[in-house]
């Protein structure tokens, strides 16, 4: 019991001093940067909105609206919870305290747990309260026969918001093993980006998806307006799933931390 207690206790000292400012003003600025961009759009010149309609196969003002939203549902869980995880794990690693916290006599998986823990799971409602105010900010926006629904669009961000966890889980095992918080910083930032390139190429290569429609499908952003319907429930329910993949990965993260010399 007493192993317990001081495991407990363990624990809600880390999440007493995981970072809450970042990922509240996050929230803050994206719900606030999904209705500024909202403002922005509408007064687009009609031309340039039929160019995003036909790059990205879209249908009806609001499907242009989310396509934007859903950028910010991606962006802002993301980097709230890369930011946290460079400062727990690279830069105290950087500055000598990991070696101090390791001395302790808890096992390094432990304390990466109790670490990572808080951080991902702020940066779970970072993006949730994002793909929330895009669900009701897409309402006014929406018109009889449109592609997209209040539920779709919850859902698409939702979807982001785990994927951008499980990147994040993903990344773990690497970041345990850096040094330099800079460098740590540059290859996160190319992890968000590349799922973003298949997207991009739809802008300026759309020929490279000519009868590939299945893999249109699959790896590009717009896929989540086209399947509107799959997206209202598949990105709560992938949001749950991938709660299960980050404690796998931070478990993968620790046995990796637990051989990795830390001096």
């Amino acid at each position: 019991m007493t192993e317990t207690a001081s495991l407990r206790d363990y624990f809600l000292l880390e999440a007493r001093h995981a970072p809450r400012r970042a990922p509240i003003v996050a929230a803050l600025v994206g719900g606030l940067g999904v209705l500024g961009t909202h403002a922005l759009l509408v007064r687009f010149p009609a031309r340039a909105l039929h160019f995003l309609e036909q790059a990205f196969d879209l249908r009806g003002l609001a499907s242009v609206l989310l396509i934007n939203d859903l950028m910010a549902a991606y962006f802002a869980p993301y980097f709230v919870g890369l930011a946290g995880l460079l400062g727990a794990i690279v830069t105290a690693r950087e500055e000598g305290q990991l070696e101090v916290l390791l001395a302790k006599p808890i096992h390094a998986r432990v304390l990466l747990a109790a670490r990572v823990g808080p951080i991902l799971g702020a940066a779970a409602l970072t993006g949730a309260a994002i793909a929330i105010a895009t669900g009701l900010s897409i309402l006014p926006h929406l018109a009889p026969g449109d592609m997209v629904s209040a539920a779709g669009a919850l859902g698409g961000g939702l979807f982001l918001t785990a994927f951008a966890l499980l990147l994040l889980a993903l990344l773990l095992p690497l970041l345990v093993r850096m040094r330099d918080a800079f460098h740590a910083l540059l290859v996160g930032s190319l992890v968000w980006l590349l799922p973003l390139m298949p997207t991009a190429v739809m802008i300026y290569r759309p020929d490279v998806y000519e009868g590939r429609a299945a893999l249109r499908s699959a790896i590009t952003l717009p896929s989540l307006v086209w399947h509107d319907a799959a997206a209202a429930w598949i990105g709560p329910l992938g949001l749950i799933l991938v709660a299960s993949l980050c404690a796998l990965f931070v478990r993968i993260a620790g046995h990796v931390l637990e051989r990795t010399d830390t001096r």
